[in-house]
């Protein structure tokens, strides 16, 4: 692999280039946070490559699917293969974030001490480089207190962020173009170009499995296309990459609607987090219109091609089913974090929510006791968010309730303590 090419090449960007070289003419710790195919394990080789250490052994463990007992096992193995711990290594920790507490503390061990414990034996590593890489965000897992915070500054004197493909569309071009001639050499792809329309197809799509889902779209349209230039026929997306529910896109987008009471308050931070939020959610539904756009383009002149006519279909169904989606689940979210003040309707809904489940009160021969307060004032409350709570709370409650036994309901206001300058408001 000709790793000083690489690192000048359009796969990083300037300042990525910059960092992996920096690191590479020293020992320090390396954290490479990015998402998932943004290329964090290149950077790990050509940090190591590129520097002193590279006749050494660079050697990678995937702490995604390591248990306590696994981890340790994979030390010691390589203990031994380095001459009890004393020939030069590069260890890369693939997904460090995915580590136990005890293994956390193992590697603060060996990164503070030189050694790891194993049973009652030390093994000690003399010349240890550690390299790792999350595609999460270990400050949140810090902060959450699912990361050793001593263990994430132990990782990190130098951390090399590497954003998402999806921040790079002006670059989208030059990196596929590159991808391209290179893997046309190694692979011996007949040589091709790009039209423009292809061009801009690329870049205005999300690429939710960056570096490597391009490279994948890429080879596999240079290899079917049947011209000397590709086109939007030979383009073809995976349809199922981004197939998830609403309640991961949210989670993902880190960012929940404002509260009644902040409304007037928007903090830098919250504004960050909404325009992430908005920004995936266009392109969660721009992507499947991009690939309805490139089938229906096709669809006039494959449309006598049955084979053709049967994937337009189910391609397009799919991608409707899933903006539908998306969009359903935006409207059921907002409606249920969204308080909204109107008049009160808790006696009509609780009626209507006992109604479900009169059979089973029936059954179980359960008396249902009610004492609503006349004149309930307006309250601030949603009519969904409102059947939810009383949902949960008799989904949970009837199957503890003995045969014959009862349950009761009371409504009442309470008045809010007044604050200085305000009239006292019931609630």
């Amino acid at each position: 692999m000709k790793y000083l090419e690489l690192l000048h090449s359009p796969i990083l960007t300037p300042q990525t280039a910059t960092l992996t070289l920096k690191a590479s003419s020293n020992n320090v710790p390396v954290l490479i946070q990015g998402e998932q195919g943004t290329g964090r394990e290149l950077i790990a080789k050509l940090i190591h490559h590129l520097g002193d250490w590279k006749d050494y052994r660079f050697h990678k463990i995937n702490c995604r699917i390591l248990t306590e007992e696994t981890f340790r096992a994979q030390l010691s193995r390589l203990f031994k293969e380095l001459h009890d711990g004393a020939s030069p290594v590069t260890l890369y920790l693939r997904e460090v974030g995915c580590l136990g507490s005890e293994n956390q503390q193992k590697l603060v061990e060996l990164i503070e001490e030189g050694f790891f414990q194993d049973g009652e034996e030390k093994k000690f590593f003399k010349n240890t480089r550690i390299i790792s890489s999350s595609s999460e965000d270990l400050r949140e897992k810090v902060s959450q207190g699912r990361f050793l915070e001593d263990l994430y500054y132990r990782l990190s004197p130098l951390l090399i962020q590497v954003p998402p493909l999806r921040e790079r569309a002006h670059q989208i071009a030059e990196i596929a173009q590159y991808v391209l001639t290179e893997y046309c050499d190694k692979m011996r792809i007949r040589r091709v170009t790009f039209s423009n329309n292809v061009l801009a197809l690329l870049q205005s799509y999300w690429w939710p499995g960056n570096l490597r889902e391009l490279e994948h779209v890429i080879i596999r349209s240079a290899i079917f296309s049947e011209g000397d230039r590709l086109t939007e026929k030979d383009l073809f997306f995976e349809t199922d990459i981004e197939k998830s529910s609403f309640v991961s896109f949210v989670k993902k987008a880190e960012t929940m609607p404002l509260s009644f009471e902040k409304k007037s308050f928007i903090s830098k931070q919250e504004s960050h987090f909404s325009s992430l939020f908005f920004m995936e959610l266009v392109h969660r539904i721009k992507n499947p219109l991009v690939s309805i756009k490139t089938f229906t383009q096709l669809l006039r002149e494959k449309f006598h091609d049955q084979e053709f006519r049967e994937y337009f279909y189910r391609i397009v169904t799919e991608d409707i089913e899933k903006i539908d989606s998306l969009l359903n689940g935006l409207l059921n979210y907002v409606k249920i974090n969204t308080p909204m003040e109107k008049a009160n309707t808790v006696h009509f809904i609780l009626e209507d929510v006992l109604k479900k489940y009169e059979a089973k009160l029936e059954d179980k021969k359960i008396r249902v006791f009610k004492k609503f307060e006349k004149d309930l004032p307006e309250t601030v409350l949603h009519e969904e968010q409102l059947r939810y709570i009383l949902n949960s709370i008799l989904q949970y409650a009837l199957p503890s309730i003995p045969p014959q036994g009862s349950i009761g309901f009371l409504t009442k206001s309470l008045r809010v303590p007044k604050r200085i300058g305000e009239e006292q408001k019931p609630a």
